[in-house]
């Protein structure tokens, strides 16, 4: 039984148009149309008649809201749901790509990476709704979508919503939530609670099947294929595969296992143990996050020291392959927490913590340090250490060896090297270097230059190293980004010191990274990039790396780094960098909606007293999204805080701009702004603020010259970008796309020779 197309035009024919319909399924049947109000493509899904009799719309209205506060980069966003003349519908973006059954029909099996890929995409947005209290119930290739690559989950707690409002009242509609070749065995047996590990199961026969072809139980019935789920083991994927590795494999038979609770409790730990590079089977990476050390020195002032041990200890673990280290800046985030060892774990998704504290008086030295099991809160190890300041390299090197033991972690010879390696021998230079360090995070202008005397003094002692000139080149870049200092000025510094320290050591990770931002803040995008990429592999999980990695990938239109992306929200969950990494991806490659969500949560990081950059682009970002008043609000708020004259300018500048305040507007845009500005998205948001307010020739020179700093980003230019609109069709603008085209065209051309 379905609806009369005529009757469903006519009943939300006020707000969408339909075109015509695409596809069927259990529970809906799904129309493309034409969003009226925001003029956008969409799906219009709408329950069959059988069940909207059954669920009555209030409650099922109700139960979807859960739904539409799910925002998430591989979760598609619901739109929109109501009712009218009967119809029970929601709303949802419409993808123009193909769904992942329509490339298993057109290709069999998937390449394993391909396929490992799309898990982990996948993995991710169970463990963000997981976290939420929501299930899927209908995980199966025809509600994966995928976008230019990247994979999106639909009908996200749809089925959710439905056992919700029918309750008992389903059994009238013959209606089975979930589809039997990929039900869990709770799900066949009708169970009411399911958890996550019902989802899990789900996914990895998803898993199985894009590697084999077929999912992991085939029968001439649905009954049949129900019952094999209860009773059939399934069969090794290397009986259809040979060429997967044992870890897969492994993780495979673990996650379709029939009893919940023998399977991977996240998704995320089944992606993590179907990735495991190494040969042996292991349960999961072990993950740990180390604490800030206390200060349990007289001095208050010493707590520099107790920060530069936390993060020394950080930065040993972290070289470690077999381990996944929360970064400094998250953990930094924790100090003075009262959470306890469960919540901190579920919260940043670790197995361990190790917290310890610091007494220092004069030269004596006395460091504490435990291990605990986050999730029962078990004392794993704990020890305390003894000497003088002459012996803080020896206790650092100790605490991190003894970490590693207690999780039975294996040292490569190479690690174990990482470990010992001392970049500066003396303690009263390491002492400077600390300090610096902490000055450096302060991100003020005052900090920064107290941060380049400390490390100037450190190479008074022990002459110039390596660690100590690549700082010293990172101080003056962050300079540059954050607007002190004119690029001229910084820049020229920054390669200076980059390279002294690279002519002492050519592999030295923050020195090539300190490179490429350098040319990449000149708009040398290929050198930017290809320094990156090799100061990531330098620094495999260094969250600063990562960020910018992504940051100018995005920038330059690159969309291959989505890995990157979630690596670095996982190992630095509590920067405000990170969530605003994954706007900025989002807002380049779309859907632009899903920008908002985590911008909003940049903000939500940063210190609620001050304002900064920070809240300048994130607003940018929410502006972009849709949500224009809010940020006004933000820009607003944040001008009356800025310190800096040149980002005071750009705030009032572009709060003035989206309230359509030409004259406020063109007021702000001052000497001050023309010559503070010294990245690409200041200057990019600058172009936007003149666009719409219609000054076109003011907004193609902004334009031009955020291009001549890096972005790059063709597609966004061509149609991405919604405040542009006013500039398309311009002889200008279309001089600029020219432009822009082949240089974005090498960069992705080259960004596909990469074996990364």
């Amino acid at each position: 039984m379905a609806y009369p197309v005529a009757r469903l035009k006519a009943a939300v024919g006020h707000r969408y148009h339909i075109v015509r319909e695409l596809g069927a399924g259990g529970m809906a049947t799904v129309y493309l149309a034409e969003d009226l109000k925001h003029q956008r493509r969409v799906a219009v899904k709408v329950l069959k008649p059988e069940l909207t009799v059954v669920l009555g719309g209030e409650r099922f209205l109700n139960e979807i809201t859960v739904t539409a506060n799910l925002q998430h980069p591989h979760i598609l966003q619901l739109y929109d749901s109501g009712e009218a003349d009967s119809f029970l519908y929601y709303v949802m973006p419409y993808v123009e790509g193909e769904s992942l059954r329509d490339r298993l029909h057109r290709e069999g099996q998937l390449a394993i990476e391909d396929a490992l890929e799309i898990t982990r995409s996948l993995a991710s947005a169970l463990d963000y709704a997981h976290r939420r209290g929501v299930i899927h119930r209908d995980i199966k290739p025809e509600n994966i979508l995928l976008q230019d690559g990247v994979a999106l989950m639909a009908d996200f707690g749809i089925a959710l919503a439905v056992k919700a409002a029918g309750g008992e009242r389903l059994t009238q509609t013959g209606l089975s939530l979930g589809t039997p070749a990929y039900m869990s065995p709770e799900q066949v047996a009708g169970e009411r609670q399911l958890d996550a590990r019902s989802d899990v199961y789900s996914l990895a026969c998803v898993t199985y099947e894009m590697l084999a072809g077929d999912p992991p139980f085939v029968a001439s019935s649905a009954q049949a294929v129900m019952a094999k789920h209860v009773t059939d083991p399934a069969p090794p994927i290397t009986t259809t595969r040979p060429s997967v590795s044992p870890a897969i494999a492994y993780a495979l038979t673990k996650a379709l296992h029939k009893t919940a609770a023998d399977r991977y409790e996240t998704a995320g730990a089944f992606v993590t143990a179907l990735t495991t590079e190494s040969g042996t089977v292991e349960r999961a990476v072990k993950s740990v996050v180390v604490l800030p050390f206390l200060n349990r020195s007289a001095d208050p002032n010493n707590e520099y020291f107790s920060d530069g041990l936390t993060e020394e200890v950080i930065s040993d673990l972290t070289s470690l392959s077999g381990l996944r280290v929360i970064s400094r800046n998250s953990a930094m985030a924790l100090k003075g927490t009262t959470k306890d060892a469960a919540t901190l774990a579920r919260e940043l998704g670790v197995t361990h913590l190790v917290t310890g504290s610091v007494r220092r008086a004069g030269d004596a030295l006395r460091v504490t340090a435990e291990l605990v099991e986050a999730r029962t809160d078990t004392l794993l190890w704990s020890d305390k250490f003894s000497g003088t300041l002459e012996d803080v390299f020896g206790i650092q090197e100790e605490i991190s060896r003894k970490i590693v033991s207690a999780l039975h972690v294996k040292l490569t010879e190479a690690e174990g090297q990482q470990v010992a390696r001392r970049p500066i021998d003396d303690v009263v230079a390491y002492d400077c270097y600390l300090r610096a360090r902490r000055e450096m995070y302060l991100w003020t202008p005052e900090g920064q230059r107290r941060a380049l005397r400390f490390v100037d003094q450190a190479m008074e002692i022990v002459g110039e190293s390596p660690l100590l000139l690549a700082t010293s080149g990172l101080i003056h870049w962050s300079m540059v980004n954050t607007n002190m200092v004119k690029p001229a000025e910084g820049l020229s510094r920054a390669d200076e010191r980059a390279a002294r320290a690279l002519a002492l050591d050519p592999d030295n990770g923050l020195a090539v990274f300190v490179r490429g931002l350098s040319a990449g803040s000149k708009g040398r995008r290929t050198e930017a990039l290809q320094d990156l990429y090799r100061a990531k592999d330098l620094l495999p999980n260094d969250s600063v790396v990562l960020a910018e990695l992504c940051r100018y990938s995005n920038s330059s239109g690159l969309r291959h780094h989505w890995k990157y992306v979630e690596l670095v929200s996982r190992i630095d969950p509590l920067n405000p960098l990170t969530p605003l990494v994954v706007s900025t991806y989002r807002l380049f490659n779309g859907p632009a909606e899903e920008a908002a969500a985590p911008a909003r949560r940049a903000i939500e990081l940063l210190p609620g007293e001050v304002s900064s950059m920070l809240h300048v682009i994130a607003a940018s970002h929410i502006a972009e999204a849709g949500f224009r008043d809010e940020a006004i609000d933000i820009l607003r708020q944040a001008s009356t805080r800025l310190e800096n004259p040149a980002e005071r300018a750009l705030a009032n500048f572009q709060w003035r701009a989206l309230q359509g305040d030409r004259e406020g507007a063109v007021r702000h845009a001052t000497a001050t702004l023309e010559e503070g500005i010294s990245n690409e998205f200041s200057a990019r948001i600058v172009a936007e603020g003149f666009a719409l307010l219609n000054f076109r020739e003011h907004a193609i020179r902004w334009l031009q010259r955020a291009v001549d700093m890096g972005y790059l980003h063709w597609p966004n230019l061509a149609k991405g970008a919604v405040f542009l609109e006013s500039l398309r069709g311009t002889r200008e603008f279309q001089q600029l796309l020219d432009e822009v085209k082949p240089r974005w065209e090498a960069l992705v051309e080259w960004e596909q020779t990469l074996a990364h």
